[in-house]
Parts: structure tokens; sequence; C-alpha cells
């Protein structure tokens, strides 16, 4: 081979080289773009969870506060109920005799 045969093959391979390398530039360009906005994107999601949990827990609060406000009624109504039930069993057992 000659040296200008040799010398046109190693251009041939460092032209090809460069195309690479900008094309990989180009993808690595494209994927910080896309990491960049799935980060944004996380973060907003992040920050709906925390008000969400915020919201979820004061909630919860509230709603088992109410659950102790209510408490005494429940048992009355509870009571009631028992005394109703009790009658109703009495009327039959009066009734079967």
């Amino acid at each position: 081979m000659e040296h200008n045969e040799i010398l046109n093959r190693i251009y041939d391979k460092v032209a090809s080289l460069g195309e690479a390398k900008l094309e990989l530039e180009s993808q690595l360009a494209r994927i910080r773009e896309e990491c960049d906005s799935l980060y944004r994107i996380n973060k907003e999601l992040q920050v709906q969870i925390d008000d969400l949990t915020e919201k979820n827990t004061s909630l919860n609060k509230s709603g088992s506060q109410k659950t102790q406000e209510h408490d005494p009624v429940r048992q009355v109504t509870k009571q009631r109920i028992s005394e109703l039930v009790r009658e109703i069993d009495d009327c039959i057992a009066m009734l079967n005799k």
C-alpha cells in the first residue's frame, strides 16, 4: 500500500470518528435536557406529595377529633338501641307464650 492510501484511510477514519463524536454529543445534549425535564417534574410531584400528605394528616387529625366529640352521642345511641332490642325480645317472648 502506498502512503497516500494509508493517509486517506486515516483521514476517512478520523472524519468518521468526528461525525460519531458530534452525534454522541447531540445525544448527550438531548439526554441532559430530558434529565432536567424529569428532574423538574419530579420536584413538582414531590411538592404535590408533600402538600397532600400534610392535608391528609390534617384531615386525619380533624376526623379523630370529630370522632372523639361524637363518642358520647354514639354511646347513648348504642345504649338506646340495646334497650329497644331488649324490649322487642321481651315482646316476642310474650307472644310465644
